[in-house]
């Protein structure tokens, strides 16, 4: 349908003429311009306002994340501070640790601990063998260390002794109750070699055992 700006015009100039005498008189004028400074009023204001609203909601909300990080900083520092009262608990068994766990293979110390225990079983001390691991921590810091890296934080270790059967017994159960940490894998006893036993021992060979102990140490590897 085509547009007809003439029918168009009439249909607008129809509403006009009807909503003319609205304007026309004193109490619909006074009404218009009530309404039109109320709208004028309310759209200003909304404009003005607006920010202040916006600030306002936005302060809000940051307050109410700024209290809840403030209460999540409290609970850490509570932590620490129990955290800081069992360390200082604790703090002189740090050393007892580090014997029984080192950072580093530390063997030597490991030998003179087995060597210790089996003077005190009353047993000797036959061998002891052990992996290509450094035998000094110091020669680990300083690159002295020969052989490939160690790949596992434990190493094994075969040690042989020979004498009684209650210093064999005893010395079993004082190698795993060292302060360094070692677990035995395996026990194997056997009669000791008659050709082995020193003439001085004043035990019969035949009453002699000989105890092979396979211990497995560990150390935190970094």
């Amino acid at each position: 349908m085509a547009f007809n700006y003439k029918t168009e015009l009439k249909e607008y100039r129809k509403y006009y003429q009807s909503i003319e005498p609205i304007f026309t008189k004193p109490s619909g004028r006074g009404y218009t311009t009530v309404i039109f400074s109320f709208l004028a009023v309310s759209l200003f204001g909304w404009y003005a306002i607006r920010p202040t609203i916006q600030t306002i909601l936005y302060l809000r909300r940051e307050i109410a994340d700024k209290t809840e990080l403030n209460k999540e900083m409290e609970d850490k520092i509570s932590a620490l501070i129990e955290a800081q009262a069992y360390y200082q608990q604790i703090e002189p068994l740090l050393p007892v640790v580090d014997q029984a766990l080192p950072s580093q293979p530390d063997a030597v110390p490991l030998f003179i601990q087995l060597r210790n225990a089996a003077s005190a079983s009353g047993v000797l001390l036959s061998s002891l063998q052990t992996p290509v691991i450094p035998l000094l921590s110091n020669s680990v810091q300083k690159g002295q260390a020969t052989g490939p890296p160690p790949t596992q934080p434990n190493y094994l270790l075969t040690i042989q002794v020979r004498g009684p059967y209650d210093g064999v017994k005893t010395f079993i159960t004082n190698a795993g109750s060292l302060r360094r940490i070692v677990t035995i894998d395996s026990v194997t006893i056997a009669p000791a070699d008659s050709s082995l036993v020193s003439s001085q021992s004043a035990q019969p060979s035949s009453r002699l055992l000989q105890a092979t102990l396979q211990l497995k140490t560990y150390y935190l590897m970094k």
